[in-house]
């Protein structure tokens, strides 16, 4: 595949919103809050403690798990949310905050097996969210030990007729809100205002329409008076990151709209709204959105290295003057290395380099760390994240000139020795992860480099 070079991080373009302008400084303090989000709807929070243990060698000092009783037979009930509870004692114990993400437009499931999906309901059906509206205040008050409730009212949101408007979500929200000053009054309340834009019309995330409404809907969601002393927000930064949504704005021609920006920030700020944070789902783990492919849904999880836009989108962060970014695992073992450099580069100005080379050190040798550091980087230039990109948003490869092709960068990688002592606790051994790297070697040499699972860059 040819190579292409583009700007380097700290160069300007004028077509790359996570990019800042050339001899700026976007890295001041470690940001207040630097989290991740490591739940999800579809598992219980991590149960090993030695899990916790590497999150905080990372750097992360916030956890958000997912509340999924509805999931659940109301007779389960119970049991899952003494698990739920245990799981944010556990996480207290190591020493993080931790905070419950709550979705909106989920529909209890009552049976007959143990979990299942009852699917989405419109909200305005009133007795429909009436019940949706009892069973978050019975959640709310059995998981009251969390320093925070994070209302998500998008996907899935509003209704699939297209007949809500941003009041409705306003309202919801507020629902919302009054159950957490009731049941929790300790905790902190926010708004992510992630699938906002599904609350007027239902546009389709396939279409520029759902992104250019995401931000138009964010921002009149924060200018009313929902937020503010005891209403945060999560912005989902879609504009600045996402690839999905990046090749949907060059397909048209048109430039994105990045969202919030730091006059943005700082208008929130004078209102006394806290926290400001970040939330960029993707970046981390190469989930499955539909349009990435091969992604980690369809391998079942593959380890990658994104450490150049991470660390782009971390000083973006800092430059909007955001409080902290919250950055998603799914696969914890696979991405491991991502994890790390998430957290990391929260809490300092490493590069990407000095990043992938730490990490080396903590898998490889001291003899042979420098060569897994090389193979770290070929990894990186060849990530499917980066290739889902348009090209005039990719950023410029990382220097390997030892390497110059998947063939030697596994005959290097046959040479790599294991540390027998890894400086960090580790989510697995590094013999076992430098097999995941071998795998993603062979994948590479394969072809299976990742692109766009649709025409929309044709």
């Amino acid at each position: 595949m040819e190579r292409r070079r583009f700007l380097k991080v700290a160069l300007a373009t004028s077509v790359g919103p996570f990019l800042i302008p050339a001899g700026a400084s976007a890295q001041g303090a470690p940001f207040e809050t630097i989290g991740l989000y490591c739940s999800l709807p579809t598992d219980l929070p991590p149960k090993d403690s030695n899990t916790y243990d590497f999150f905080k060698a990372c750097g992360y000092n916030y956890l958000e798990f997912c509340e999924a009783g509805f999931r659940y037979r109301p007779d389960l009930l119970p049991d899952y949310y003494e698990q739920m509870s245990h799981a944010v004692n556990l996480a207290h114990e190591k020493g993080f905050r931790v905070g419950i993400v709550l979705l909106a437009g989920m529909e209890q499931w009552k049976g007959p097996g143990k979990i299942g999906y009852a699917g989405t309901f419109s909200t305005i059906d009133q007795p429909k969210l009436a019940e949706r509206l009892v069973h978050l205040r019975r959640e709310v008050s059995l998981l009251k030990n969390a320093d925070a409730f994070i209302v998500i009212p998008g996907d899935p949101g509003g209704d699939p007729k297209g007949r809500t408007t941003l009041n409705d979500c306003i309202t919801f929200c507020r629902h919302v809100q009054d159950i957490v000053k009731e049941e929790a009054p300790g905790a902190s309340f926010s708004v992510n205002l992630w699938g906002v834009a599904e609350w007027e019309g239902f546009p389709s995330a396939f279409s520029l329409r759902f992104w250019q409404q995401e931000a138009n809907l964010s921002r009149r969601l924060v200018s009313s008076d929902l937020l503010g002393l005891n209403c945060g927000v999560a912005f989902p930064l879609h504009n600045y990151y996402r690839p999905l949504t990046l090749a949907l704005y060059s397909k048209a021609g048109i430039q994105p709209d990045p969202y919030p920006t730091l006059s943005d920030i700082q208008r929130l700020r004078t209102r006394g709204v806290k926290p400001l944070l970040g939330w960029p789902y993707f970046l981390v783990d190469e989930a499955d959105e539909g349009y990435m492919s091969p992604n980690n849904v369809e391998s079942g999880g593959q380890s990658s290295a994104e450490t150049r836009y991470i660390r782009a989108l971390v000083d973006t962060g800092h430059r909007i003057g955001l409080d902290g970014l919250v950055a998603n695992a799914i696969f914890f073992q696979a991405e491991s290395l991502n994890i790390y450099a998430f957290g990391q580069m929260c809490r300092s100005d490493l590069s990407p380099g000095q990043v992938l080379d730490k990490y080396a050190g903590f898998i490889a040798d001291e003899k042979s760390r420098a060569s897994l550091g090389g193979i770290l980087r070929y990894i990186e230039n060849n990530s499917n994240w980066q290739n889902s990109f348009p090209v005039s948003y990719r950023l410029r490869e990382l220097d390997v000139p030892q390497i110059d092709s998947a063939s030697a960068a596994l005959k290097l990688l046959a040479q790599v020795k294991p540390c027998e002592r890894p400086a960090i606790p580790l989510l697995e051994g590094p013999t076992v992860y430098l097999g995941r790297l071998k795998r993603r070697l062979e994948a590479i040499a394969a072809g299976k480099i990742g692109g766009v699972s649709n025409d929309l860059n044709n």
